[in-house]
C-alpha cells in the first residue's frame, strides 16, 4: 500500500498521545508499505523534508503571529505540499489525524478521488474549549469553536471509515457528529513492551538519579497542564493526604498554560514538600520515572479518549488509579474496577490513594513483600501485553478494504 497520512501534530519527537498514535502506527506500516506523512513545521522539528524511520515527513510552515495569518498560511502551505506530493507519488489511501489539514488537502481536487479514512481521538471543537478556562470563554472562542466543530464534521463526511480508539470515542462521533454507526471502527492503540518494562535495579537507586525521596511512597503523574486534566483537583486531594499521611509524595511532569498556577497552588497549599513539579520530562528519561514510582495517578476531569499514558504506566508494572471518565473506564475496569475513583472529586482521590497505600492485600510496593510485588507488577504488565500491543494486522485489513472500494 502507498499511504498518506495527513496530520497537525509533530511527528519526530511524539510526547503525547495523539503524535504517539501518528508515529506509532505509521512507523510500524512503514516496514512492509509506503507512508508518507504531512504535517506542520515546529521549532522542534524545523525540516521541510525528512526521512523517519522509514516514513517521509513532508512538513509545512504556518505563521503564528495571529489567528488569520494563521489560516491563511496552513492553507496556502499545506495545499501546495500536498499537491507537490501527488506529482511523483501514487497516493493510495489518505489517513487524517487531525481536522485543521484534513480540511485543507480536502479542498485540493487531486484529493477528491482517493480513498480516506479519519482517526478520530476526540472532538476537536472541545479540546479547543477545554484549553482554556471554560469560565472565561468569549464570544470569539466560542465562534472559533463552532468553527472547528464544523470543520470537523465536514472532514468526517469525506471519509469512507473513522477509527476511534475506544468506546468512549465511539459515542462522542455519534453524539457531536451523527456519524453513522456502520462507519465507525474501535482499533485501540497500543504501547512499545520492549521498551516501557519493569525496573531491574531497585527502586532507591533510580530514585537517587532522579534526586527523588528514597524511601516517600511516590505518586507519579504526567499530563498536559492544561483544565481538563484535573491537576488543580489532584493537588487539593494532597492537601487532604497529608493531613493523614506525610509519606506520600507527588511528582507531576508536563507543562501547559496551567504551570504558573499550579505552582501558586502548590505553595497555597502548603504542599511545598509533599509535591514537585518536573516540567517537561524528556523521551528518554521517562521510563525511569516510570519505574521510580509506586503509583500512577490519571485525575482527568473529562475528554480523556483513550489513554496511552495508562498502559505505558501499566506496561512498566506500575499499578494506575484514575477517574471514571471516557476511555479509562474502559482500561482500568477492564483490569480492574477497584483502580477507579468513585469521581472525579478531591475527596475520592485522596480516600482511593490513601485506601491503596494501606492495603497489605493490595498495591503498596513499599509495603508488599517482594513475591508480592512482582505478583502486581506482572500482573499489569501481563494485562498490557495481552491487551494492547501494536498489532498492525487489524488496521491494515481496514486500510486495503478501502483501498479495494469494500465498505
Amino acid at each position: 500500500m502507498n499511504l498518506l497520512f495527513v496530520a497537525d501534530v509533530p511527528f519526530k519527537n511524539p510526547t503525547s498521545g495523539a503524535p504517539k498514535v501518528l508515529y506509532e502506527r505509521s512507523v510500524r506500516l512503514a516496514k512492509k508499505h509506503t507512508i508518507s506523512v504531512i504535517t506542520r513545521i515546529t521549532e522542534d522539528e524545523p525540516l521541510i523534508e525528512e526521512k523517519v524511520n522509514g516514513v517521509v515527513v513532508y512538513r509545512y510552515y504556518v505563521n503564528r503571529s495571529n489567528a488569520i495569518n494563521f489560516i491563511r498560511s496552513s492553507i496556502i502551505n499545506c495545499f501546495n505540499v500536498f499537491n507537490r506530493l501527488l506529482v511523483h507519488n501514487n497516493i493510495q489511501l489518505i489517513v487524517f489525524h487531525q481536522p485543521i489539514s484534513a480540511f485543507i488537502v480536502n479542498l485540493s481536487p487531486k484529493s477528491w478521488n482517493i480513498p480516506k479514512v479519519y482517526t478520530f481521538f476526540s472532538p476537536a471543537f472541545k479540546e479547543y474549549e477545554t484549553k482554556r478556562d471554560i469560565k472565561k470563554i468569549t464570544i470569539k472562542m466560542k465562534s472559533g469553536s463552532l468553527a472547528l466543530k464544523w470543520v470537523e464534521k465536514f472532514c468526517l463526511s469525506r471519509c469512507n471509515k473513522i477509527i476511534v480508539l475506544s468506546e468512549f470515542s465511539k459515542r462522542q462521533l455519534i453524539e457531536y457528529h451523527k456519524i453513522p454507526v456502520t462507519k465507525i471502527h474501535i482499533i485501540p492503540a497500543g504501547v512499545d513492551t520492549k521498551r516501557f518494562i519493569p525496573a531491574s535495579s531497585p527502586i532507591k537507586e533510580i530514585r537517587e538519579k532522579l534526586n527523588l525521596p528514597r524511601d516517600k511512597f511516590i505518586l507519579f503523574t504526567l499530563r498536559n497542564l492544561i483544565p481538563r486534566m484535573g491537576l488543580e483537583t489532584l493537588l487539593e486531594a494532597m492537601a487532604l493526604i497529608v493531613k493523614q499521611n506525610t509519606d506520600i509524595y507527588l511528582v507531576v511532569g508536563g507543562t501547559g498554560v496551567l504551570e504558573k498556577k499550579l505552582k501558586l497552588l502548590v505553595g497555597q497549599l502548603n504542599l511545598n514538600n509533599y509535591v514537585r513539579m518536573e516540567g517537561f520530562i524528556p523521551d528518554e528519561q521517562l521510563l525511569l520515572y516510570y519505574q521510580s514510582a509506586d503509583l500512577f495517578v490519571l485525575p482527568s476531569k473529562f475528554l480523556e479518549g483513550f489513554g496511552l499514558i495508562t498502559l505505558e504506566a501499566l506496561a512498566c508494572g506500575l499499578p494506575v488509579l484514575g477517574t471514571p471518565v471516557g476511555g479509562t473506564i474502559e482500561i482500568l475496569g477492564k483490569l480492574d474496577a477497584n483502580l477507579l475513583f468513585s469521581n472525579t472529586d478531591a475527596y475520592s482521590m485522596a480516600e482511593k490513594i490513601l485506601e491503596f497505600y494501606h492495603s497489605r492485600s493490595h498495591l503498596s510496593r513499599s509495603h508488599l513483600s517482594r513475591d508480592k510485588l512482582i505478583e502486581l507488577s506482572n500482573y499489569c504488565r501481563e494485562f498490557v501485553v495481552a491487551n494492547y500491543s501494536w498489532d498492525m494486522a487489524e488496521l491494515e485489513q481496514l486500510l486495503l478494504a478501502q483501498i479495494n472500494g469494500v465498505m
